[in-house]
């Protein structure tokens, strides 16, 4: 176990962001099932041991356009089958998603004996402090009563923010939610499981990439290469940005892999997996340079 992982031991409110890809296999794009039990396993887990887990979920756009998708191969003649097929709109897959997502969670967390709540918003929502306060208040009654609370952004009728105006204020997907709920209910770790160990150095399809256990902005900032389009969402290089911000408010940021077993329980465990961003990386970088 790394010394600088210690502080995870402590930890006793964390945020967890689920991604598209942990929540459905690439595949075929339905529901991995096996990863979002493991998922609510170790939930009830850390649950049981006293740890308030704030889940923060993706996938309930996938899985309404798989749902609609469906729905139109059953109820469609062959001739307009043979048509081409017209996509579903966004919001609308993201209206018949979030219920099947949430009952998914619901039902799966029921078998396990553990409560849970679905909360929806949107980045406006935020612009109110009253709401804000209120939202806080629900949240930490709702953990006070061991009841599980799942977050996912309201897709259906939100209206996208401009990535420019960061400022911690404002969210325009789910994972610069996660970074913005972790600050407000003042989490101790916030965790993004997604489809890779974490950052490296180069995309990890190629050989020499290397796996950044702690990142240090003045070190790896220059190095890392990302193989993704610009402006692109919900890649690493948007969850490295949420990350180093959110670490800097003074919430610590792993990101890991969503497909290695008990993820969330090796992290809560002192495991030196994934990538641990960190105010004091920077700090820890020059006490080891200088021989302490």
């Amino acid at each position: 176990m790394a010394a600088h992982r210690d502080f995870v031991k402590s930890c006793k409110r964390v945020v967890v962001k689920v991604g598209s890809n942990v929540v459905t296999r690439v595949e075929d794009g339905k529901v991995a099932l096996g990863r979002i039990g493991s998922l609510c396993e170790q939930v009830k887990e850390l649950v049981e041991s006293g740890v308030e887990v704030i889940i923060v979920t993706s996938g309930a756009v996938g899985m309404g356009y798989r749902l609609l998708r469906h729905h139109r191969t059953l109820n469609t003649s062959f001739a307009e089958l043979a048509k081409r097929e017209t996509q579903p709109d966004g919001k609308a897959c993201a209206a018949v998603g979030q219920s099947g997502l949430i009952t998914l969670y619901d039902t799966l967390f029921s078998l396990l004996d553990v409560a849970s709540s679905q909360l929806l918003v949107t980045s406006r929502d935020f612009r109110s402090m009253e709401f804000r306060s209120q939202l806080v208040d629900t949240v930490n009654s709702l953990l006070d009563m061991q009841v599980v609370p799942i977050f996912n952004e309201n897709d259906a009728i939100s209206t996208r923010e401009d990535k420019c105006k960061d400022n911690g204020q404002f969210f325009w997907d789910n994972d610069s939610l996660a970074g913005l709920l972790a600050s407000e209910v003042k989490a101790d770790l916030l965790i993004f499981l997604m489809d890779v160990d974490g950052l490296y150095t180069r995309p990890p399809s190629q050989p020499d990439a290397k796996l950044i256990h702690t990142f240090v902005e003045e070190k790896h900032m220059k190095e890392v290469m990302y193989d993704e389009k610009p402006g692109s969402k919900g890649g690493m290089e948007e969850k490295v940005h949420i990350a180093q911000r959110v670490a800097e408010d003074g919430v610590p940021v792993i990101i890991t892999s969503g497909f290695l077993p008990d993820a969330m329980k090796r992290i809560l465990h002192g495991d030196e997996i994934g990538t641990l961003f960190h105010r004091d990386a920077s700090r820890w970088q020059k006490a080891e340079s200088n021989g302490y």
